[in-house]
């Protein structure tokens, strides 16, 4: 990934939680509408931003899980471990 697109992917992930806000104002909102329509990349990317946030919400919301789920190592991980 070169620095354009990483830079890219910040801005979609900025709009993504940005329009979520409920203090996003209609400028904000306008800005997004350029911004989107400036580059073909913008709104694949920002479209990606909203799969990986439909996704989130599908998350446990437990906090002993989210630390459970970084911590753990992965399944296939473990049963590697196990056989040796």
């Amino acid at each position: 990934m070169n620095d354009a697109d990483e830079e890219i992917l910040n801005q979609a992930a900025h709009w993504c939680l940005r329009l979520q806000d409920d203090t996003c104002t209609s400028d904000e909102r306008l800005a997004f509408q350029q911004w989107i329509q400036l580059d073909p990349r913008h709104a694949f990317e920002y479209a990606k931003m909203l799969e990986i946030w439909d996704i989130s919400e599908q998350l446990p919301n437990h906090s002993t899980t989210r630390k459970k789920l970084l911590t753990d190592p992965p399944q296939h991980e473990h049963k590697e471990q196990s056989s040796r």
